[in-house]
């Protein structure tokens, strides 16, 4: 083969390759039709793209996709409890590579920072468990260690330097915290163990993000999406993991009337009783890769809110809420911060938004068909 020849066609083949990291993949689960469905994110159009509907199992919600870009887990929280590991392939679509059965119904899913360990919360069995995952990306059946907390663990997840672990409690109003140790994937307490995250009863930390910078100050920030009081409470961590609460901010558009919430019952989230004023019931929390923007979601009155993040203290300023999705329950943003792409229970679509950059505004770009219950996105980028 000639040079000219042979340099053209390993181009075209760098090119190739390169496009295909570049491209970014949804997933979304869909618990009433047990299926993930998966679509591109077209930058350029910009659009969603369907790749195709995947079998997961009745429930399955709960997804995150390993560090490595390789690998989505799915939580299937109907019987048996279990993990389903895909395969992703190069065109967007899943390839089913194993079933594990996991200790209790998981309502999250998260990997530690190096992909060596699935981490998953119980809502239902009041617990976590750390799995260890193989060199083939297979989680493996016998947990490294469950820990059996106070009421309703919620979700969980590692720091940025993969050496703390902290869960919300949504129970008992209380963030724990945890050394992780990546070597082994075991946890022991800190000192404290918890701290409380309330100031009166039924607050409900549910789900958490943390900033990926430090502020101004060298803080690293947390936020935890309260259930049911309607607000998010801004956390600070220590270089030795210790959380220190600092303020609460109302997540809930004034414009909607709506009372403070009550915990569901494990039987249905519709099995509470009629009430005067709606019940707040808030949904999921996610920044912008750069830090700059916050996104809330209230499942009762179908809003989307967004927050501005101050970069001196990790201060947050509510910007607007809108309508979105009926009942929406998880969303994701894209690694550049331009696109948001947002589910809903009671909703057989999609909808994605661009964000705007200098003001976090929403600009709805379209919606899309996905399945029954749709309750869990994730991106792969």
């Amino acid at each position: 083969m000639n040079k000219p020849l042979y340099a053209a066609m390993l181009l075209a083949f760098s090119c190739a390759a390169a496009s295909a990291q570049a491209q970014s993949l949804v997933y979304v689960s869909n618990a009433a039709s047990g299926t993930v469905t998966g679509y591109k994110l077209d930058k350029t159009k910009p659009a969603l793209e369907s790749t195709g509907t995947f079998p997961a199992g009745e429930k399955a919600m709960s997804s995150v996709v390993s560090p490595d870009k390789k690998m989505l887990y799915v939580s299937v929280r109907s019987k048996p409890y279990r993990v389903v590991a895909y395969h992703i392939q190069p065109d967007g679509t899943l390839q089913k590579a194993s079933e594990t059965p996991l200790p209790e119904s998981m309502a999250y899913l998260s990997t530690d920072r190096q992909g060596h360990y699935l981490l998953s919360a119980s809502f239902g069995g009041d617990l976590f468990s750390i799995n260890a995952i193989d060199s083939a990306g297979n989680v493996v059946e016998k947990p490294v260690q469950v820990i059996h907390t106070g009421k309703r663990a919620h979700a969980v997840q590692v720091d940025a330097e993969n050496r703390h672990l902290y869960v919300t409690q949504l129970g008992t109003d209380q963030l724990l915290q945890y050394r992780f140790d990546g070597a082994t994937g075991k946890v022991t307490p800190l000192d404290p163990p918890f701290i409380n995250i309330q100031h009166e009863a039924a607050t409900g930390p549910r789900h958490f993000v943390i900033a990926p910078q430090r502020d101004k100050q060298g803080q690293r920030n947390m936020y935890i999406l309260n259930e049911m009081a309607g607000n998010i409470t801004r956390v600070t961590l220590d270089d030795a993991g210790r959380a220190t609460a600092h303020e609460d901010v109302s997540s809930i558009s004034p414009d909607e009337d709506m009372q403070r919430g009550e915990a569901r019952p494990l039987t249905g989230d519709d099995d509470l009783p009629p009430s005067h004023k709606p019940r707040i019931w808030q949904a999921d929390i996610h920044l912008t890769p750069d830090g700059r923007f916050l996104y809330s979601t209230e499942r009762t009155s179908s809003t989307l809110t967004s927050f501005s993040v101050d970069a001196g203290d990790g201060h947050l300023t509510r910007l607007q809420s809108i309508k979105t999705e009926a009942q929406p329950r998880g969303f994701a943003i894209d690694n550049s911060g331009r696109f948001l792409i947002e589910s809903g229970q009671k909703s057989e679509q999609l909808s994605l938004y661009a964000i705007n950059s200098s003001t976090g505004a929403l600009t709805l770009l379209g919606r899309y068909p996905t399945g029954k219950g749709a309750n869990w996105v994730t991106l792969v980028e």
